[in-house]
């Protein structure tokens, strides 16, 4: 009997557990005894951790999209558009439908389907929503938002945790400033601040780095401001707790959830993400406990760091044990929590060397001391042109 392996989502974990699965048992679905599927209703890979630097032209937009056919290898069953969008996840049946009204069925399913924004979840914030975490477009209006800017004061508001890469906005803020500062030749006309929902910006030295850093470079930077409200018209931020702070142009990380089909499906919990297990990653929701059933990526429970970092190694996790478990063993490997995130605290230009640094950690290693690097920089950079022909085929 032909077992089935279903993985909702083509992003980059979803791409790596296909293609590692694809190539490892390339024998087993030459003869038609295992089948793997995925679906997603998108037929465009984005690399999204490229947004961040799109605004200031380190990348154009070419870089960072490729149609998902060409990233998955042809042994896998891709399914796309109505095909492959999800609407309904029933854990009991062992089923997923899609838009089309087609009817999945699965021995062991992936849940890889990503965060969305939703903007709605603060009041006033789609009256002057800018934001270069949305899409390809919003980035580059971001950008063009910037180089027209001619002084006052730009507020970087991170709306509330948890979001995808939450490094990403403290990265935009340096580069922001290194752009406003040796391109533009205009940050001393320009005040920069921060809204950081949190007190900490990650472990304790990432934290440490970060805000020495900030201070460094005139960065104002103000903690557990919980965006909760916007007057557009009045140009005024609003915290939760009743703080205002008035700005020239915001730019703003709104809330992030879960697809709205995992919403439908109840398989969130009171945090409204989907709660597995933080070692083994296997749905451990008020569905019940689904041990054919792992969950990756952002849409996972909200005390995992949502990274790139930690998918990569999410994805590696779930493919080495629905390897064994195909093979018919027992032997489970753990995620140990293992993510990190690249930090960027100055932009390369005529004027200044680029400086970089990739901090990595798990969940009983937080990162040691460290600093940002000119080589950090280019490995960096360079590491965008390997995502597509390396990274998302499971190669590295």
């Amino acid at each position: 009997m032909k077992e089935r392996v279903l993985i909702l989502g083509a992003g980059y974990a979803g791409a790596v557990i296909a293609n590692t699965l694809a190539r490892e048992f390339r024998r087993k679905i030459a003869k038609d005894e295992l089948e793997i599927t995925v679906l997603d209703r998108n037929d465009m890979g984005v690399n999204q951790g490229g947004f961040t630097l799109l605004p200031f032209g380190l990348y154009t937009p070419e870089d960072l999209v490729r149609p998902r056919k060409e990233s998955l290898s042809p042994r896998i069953q891709s399914r796309f558009g109505d095909q492959g969008e999800v609407t309904d996840i029933d854990l009991n049946r062992q089923q997923v439908t899609t838009k089309s009204g087609t009817k999945y069925s699965y021995d062991h399913l992936v849940i890889a389907m990503g965060a969305r924004p939703d903007a709605s979840g603060v009041q006033g914030l789609e009256d002057d929503l800018n934001t270069f975490y949305t899409s390809m477009d919003d980035a580059l209006e971001v950008g063009e938002l910037i180089r027209n800017f001619k002084g006052g004061r730009i507020v970087v508001s991170v709306s509330r945790m948890p979001i995808p890469c939450p490094g990403a906005p403290v990265k935009f803020s340096f580069l922001l400033e290194s752009y406003l500062r040796d391109i533009r030749n205009i940050r001393d006309d320009v005040q920069l601040t921060l809204l950081w929902p949190m007190e900490p910006i990650g472990p304790p030295e990432f934290n440490k780095l970060v805000t020495g850093r900030l201070e460094e470079k005139g960065i104002e930077d103000i903690r557990q401001f919980q965006l909760g409200k916007v007057d557009a018209a009045n140009k005024m931020v609003e915290s939760t707790d009743g703080r205002q702070e008035n700005y020239d142009l915001l730019i703003t990380v709104p809330p992030h959830k879960p697809q709205q089909a995992v919403l439908d499906s109840g398989l969130t919990d009171e945090k409204g993400w989907i709660a597995a297990d933080k070692t083994t990653l296997q749905y451990r929701g008020p569905v019940g406990d689904k041990d054919n059933v792992y969950v990756v990526g952002d849409n996972g429970p909200a005390d995992i760091m949502k990274t790139g970092i930690g998918a990569h190694y999410q994805a590696q996790v779930v493919s080495h044990n629905l390897i064994n478990t195909i093979n018919g063993s027992n032997i489970k490997s753990k995620y140990k929590g293992e993510t990190g995130c690249p930090i960027i605290t100055d932009m390369a230009s005529d004027a200044h060397a680029g400086r970089a640094y990739i901090a990595t950690w798990s969940y009983n290693n937080p990162p040691q001391s460290f600093d940002t690097t000119q080589l950090g920089w280019y490995l960096y950079r360079m590491y965008y042109y390997l995502h597509w022909d390396m990274s998302i085929k499971a190669l590295m």
